[in-house]
């Protein structure tokens, strides 16, 4: 995520919103393309990951220093 689209993203309140969107698509691609025996290791740290975001997202607000 290139700087500006950052600031945009965090201007708009949708920062954490947007990278637990990032992860799910990223997910996605795991369960339909991985396989071994680490995949579901792999899909559920990533469905760990969205959570924490979301609640990031719903609970927090990032101010500039």
């Amino acid at each position: 995520m290139h700087k500006k689209q950052l600031e945009n993203h965090i201007e708009n309140d949708d920062y954490f919103g947007t990278l637990a969107t990032v992860l799910n698509m990223a997910r996605q691609t795991l369960e339909k393309d991985m396989r071994g025996p680490k995949k579901n290791w792999h899909i559920k740290l990533l469905q760990s990951l969205e959570e924490d975001l979301m609640y990031l997202q719903e609970n927090y607000k990032i101010d500039k220093k």
